[in-house]
């Protein structure tokens, strides 16, 4: 007799659930064995000595695991990263018995708890008293106002085309429309406030008052945000993640006074030099830190956190090997509690794989987008609307699906 076992993914309750359910398990029972069967791997990073020493005791106590450094129990290290893993039931559990420890251990107890809580909730992105609707992906269609766009795109001071463009995405499914004056290709030199303001009102004005777009616009400049906001621009999209460039600052607030949406991105170093041999010890450990440091850093001059989108920054300051691995663990960001967004289109990573030029990407960008979708991504940055809007549907449904 044979029974032919396999092998099934469970990436979420709902999944562990679902299995049971196709097994006949009973509602009661599948009430109590969901928990059991979502097993959850978590990263900590940097527990001291007897944090970890404790958290690994107590974690093989409930049944979980806990790996530490090989060094920690002859204390050749004072500091450990610690891979948690366990199910929910074994992990609510560990939550208890560290919420009274010393050495910060309730503190890590209330994290975990809110983590956990995180992975599975749909976040929302509020922008200027409304909320998107983000139980499906967006679609962010992509508008160079740029003499010298990377993608040969360009609109620079064509003020009927760049309307049309964007009247066109909207037609073809864009849900925003990201405008963007100064070019942050590898290498760029930056533009002056004036140059950039007088390239991008123009246009904000006309869509504003000639569609219902949802407008972002691509600037660090707190000067330049002040002023697209005040013409009815909803979002700002910040790839210095709001800590600003060449003596720029104050972006959070400017914001926070409008009430703005705000996309976070990461950048190693400014788009001259961004390139020259990035690297990391941890990445995802250092994006995390430094998404949630900005969050907080933001939200302590009064901008929302619902206000806040993220951007693992796809090509800025990252080699190919960083940017594949953003791409394939999303999930690294989910514990944030933040909408993801990332633009991967017709960037040099896909040439780096298959030698395309900028103009023959498309098939490399709707890959590298749909690998995100399914890892967790809410929001995709493209040039080509209509196809990621195929896309995005297609994806979203294998996403989606319960069976």
């Amino acid at each position: 007799m044979r029974f032919y076992p396999r092998i099934n993914r469970i990436d979420s309750p709902a999944d562990a659930a679902a299995l049971m359910k196709r097994a006949g398990v009973s509602p009661r029972g599948i009430e109590l064995m969901t928990p059991k069967l979502d097993f959850v791997v978590l990263h900590l990073s940097q527990l001291r000595h007897p944090a970890a020493t404790i958290l690994k005791q107590e974690a093989l106590a409930v049944g979980a695991e806990a790996a530490v450094h090989r060094g920690l129990v002859v204390r050749e290290v004072d500091y450990t990263d610690v891979i948690l893993g366990g199910t929910l039931t074994q992990l609510r559990l560990l939550i208890q018995k560290l919420g009274d420890q010393q050495f910060g251990l309730s503190t890590l107890a209330a994290e975990i708890s809110t983590a956990l809580e995180q992975r599975n909730q749909q976040p929302t992105w509020r922008i200027r008293g409304q909320r998107l609707n983000l139980s499906r992906p967006l679609i962010m269609g992509i508008i160079n106002l740029t003499d010298d766009s990377f993608s040969g795109d360009g609109l620079a001071n064509n003020v009927e085309k760049a309307v049309a463009q964007g009247k066109a995405m909207l037609t073809a499914g864009a849900d925003i429309l990201d405008l963007g004056a100064e070019s942050s290709r590898p290498g760029a030199a930056p533009l002056t406030a004036e140059v950039e303001l007088a390239r991008l009102l123009p246009v904000v004005r006309r869509l504003t008052t000639e569609t219902d777009a949802v407008i972002s616009v691509d600037t660090y400049k707190p000067v330049v945000a002040r002023e697209v906001l005040a013409a009815e621009a909803q979002i700002i999209n910040d790839i210095t993640g709001l800590r600003g460039m060449n003596g720029s600052t104050g972006m959070a607030e400017v914001a926070a006074e409008y009430d703005a949406g705000v996309v976070i991105m990461h950048m190693r170093g400014e788009p001259g030099t961004m390139q020259s041999s990035p690297s990391y010890d941890n990445l995802g450990a250092e994006l995390h830190r430094f998404f949630a440091e900005q969050i907080e850093a933001a939200t302590s001059v009064g901008l929302n956190e619902e206000n806040i989108v993220l951007d693992p920054g796809i090509g800025f300051g990252k080699t190919l090997t960083h940017n594949l691995a953003l791409l394939n663990h999303l999930e690294w960001f989910i514990s944030l509690g933040r909408p993801i967004l990332v633009g991967a289109s017709r960037k040099s990573f896909i040439k780096h794989l298959t030698n395309a030029s900028v103009e023959d990407r498309l098939s490399g960008t709707i890959a590298a987008h749909t690998i995100a979708l399914l890892r967790g991504a809410q929001i995709v940055r493209v040039h080509d609307v209509a196809e990621a809007r195929q896309m995005n549907t297609v994806a979203d449904a294998i996403r989606s699906t319960g069976i």
